[in-house]
């Protein structure tokens, strides 16, 4: 199925329930193992965006069901939010689960477009602003970071955890993962690996972690930083290592509890509850016991990479 072919959407949801089948566009992604389904009345102009047109899949029954629809007004909210992104959007709770108004001071103070979601972010409606139609036609309608919200705050229940890193598969090496802040080297390690080994990067800025039948699997993501590597593919990790500038490469082993201390600090925390804040240190918890951790402060050099490929700890 091609991105915008319309289909028969045989399983919609409840919302969607007596509206004709043919009247509906349908188009399901995956991303990090969460399918999400979209649809929408053809009158609404459909656009996912080039980046995410790698991510697209097949199926009926998604995690997340997105209903997308015009909405002839939206007022901004006069509640205190939950959390201020600072930037585009703003969270609220609702009496159904929570609501993102997405604004910016280019089209005005009102939402140009809002996303309501239930409690277990399996369900949603995204209200497209009719004021701001004209503005909106040709914009991505998943544009980043509603895609990452909605994946990051499912993965939150319990079900995964989405980190700062630079995921790649050696050839020979395996999988290894590179947790790094903004600026520690994500991107110059995925330049550098490719460029002196076979490998693929399935990202080099954000990567999901999920376990399944016992073991740990990065997945790639549409987020890609400054090099531009985003996958749909998946691996298993031999080790992680949390990365940082230094004057010479050395790798030391981190304890337990440090290494959740720096996946913490390197992972998306939910903004709406103690809840999945509390499921996700446990989730980092699992994932420290069955991976390997270390420190590597590094030269973004060519030998850098032979440092870690020549390691043995």
């Amino acid at each position: 199925m091609m991105l915008g072919e319309t289909m028969p959407v045989a399983n919609a949801w409840p919302q969607l329930r007596g509206v004709s089948p043919l009247r509906l566009w349908r188009c399901c992604l995956g991303i990090g193992g969460v399918s999400l389904g979209l649809t929408a009345d053809l009158d609404v102009e459909i656009h996912t965006g080039p980046e995410l047109r790698a991510f697209q899949t097949e199926g009926q029954e998604c995690d997340i069901e997105m209903d997308i629809r015009w909405a002839e007004q939206l007022r901004a909210s006069e509640e205190r939010p939950l959390f201020d992104s600072g930037a585009l959007w703003k969270l609220y709770r609702s009496d159904q689960g929570f609501t993102f108004d997405f604004a910016t001071p280019i089209l005005g103070d009102r939402p140009y477009k809002r996303l309501c979601v239930d409690r277990s972010f399996s369900q949603a409606q995204l209200f497209l602003n009719r004021e701001y139609s004209s503005e909106l036609q040709g914009c991505c309608t998943l544009e980043y970071p509603l895609d990452e919200l909605l994946v990051t705050n499912w993965l939150a229940l319990g079900r995964g955890v989405e980190v700062h890193g630079c995921g790649l598969v050696d050839e020979k090496a395996g999988g290894h993962l590179f947790l790094g802040h903004s600026g520690a080297g994500k991107s110059t390690t995925a330049r550098l690996w490719r460029s002196l080994r076979v490998a693929q990067v399935l990202s080099d800025d954000r990567i999901i972690l999920r376990r399944e039948a016992g073991e740990v699997w990065m997945h790639g993501t549409p987020w890609h930083g400054e090099a531009g590597f985003a996958s749909p593919d998946k691996a298993t990790i031999s080790r992680i290592f949390v990365i940082e500038h230094g004057e010479n490469n050395e790798i030391r082993q981190l304890s337990k509890s440090r290494a959740v201390a720096e996946l913490f600090a390197r992972c998306f925390v939910p903004f709406h509850g103690s809840g999945p804040l509390s499921t996700t240190v446990s989730y980092l918890h699992e994932i420290a016991d069955s991976i390997p951790c270390y420190l590597f402060r590094f030269r973004p050099e060519a030998d850098a990479i032979e440092t870690v490929f020549n390691f043995h700890g």
